[in-house]
């Protein structure tokens, strides 16, 4: 952590913290495949985090389950791992009681459009000061292939294919 020096009109020094997307990442190994976007999601949070003039100590990371939802493991923020599709009923709850933190939710399209659509509709319909990053990667990636809520219409993919016959 870098520290930036202002010397004030009353002569003393404040010290405020100068922070990088260093101090955004943690020491855990990323487990997605190899080629997938949320590498590059991953990467450009981590190097905007630090340029929102946010303590870094008021970030708060909520996610449900999927593939997107590794990112709270991934960022060196507060955060949790929630159930599926309940993220942002909590991300609410927490928003509610802490008004000061920054709140980001971070799912998928199955997990926030499937299971989770109702919550996420009463979120927006709230407007809390929430943010969300959705990755839309048009499949159910954990489970290896099966249709999300926003796959192509006609789609063919290894499970479902079974059950065309």
């Amino acid at each position: 952590m870098n520290f930036t020096s202002y010397f004030c009109e009353v002569n003393f020094f404040i010290m405020i913290d100068t922070l990088s997307p260093k101090d955004f990442t943690t020491d855990q190994e990323v487990r997605w495949c190899p080629g997938c976007g949320d590498y590059s999601i991953l990467k450009q949070v981590q190097t905007v985090f630090p340029t929102l003039g946010i303590p870094k100590e008021n970030f708060v990371i909520i996610s449900g389950i999927g593939c997107s939802s590794r990112f709270p493991y991934y960022m060196d923020t507060f955060g949790m791992h929630s159930i599926h599709g309940r993220a942002t009923a909590i991300a609410s709850g927490l928003k509610a009681s802490r008004p000061e933190l920054s709140v980001w939710v971070v799912t998928g399209d199955g997990d926030s459009l499937s299971i989770g659509g109702n919550h996420l509709i009463h979120l927006l319909r709230r407007n809390i000061n929430i943010q969300i990053l959705l990755f839309n990667n048009q499949i159910y990636g954990l489970t290896k292939g099966q249709y999300s809520p926003t796959s192509e219409v006609q789609k063919s993919d290894q499970v479902n294919s079974i059950w065309k016959h």
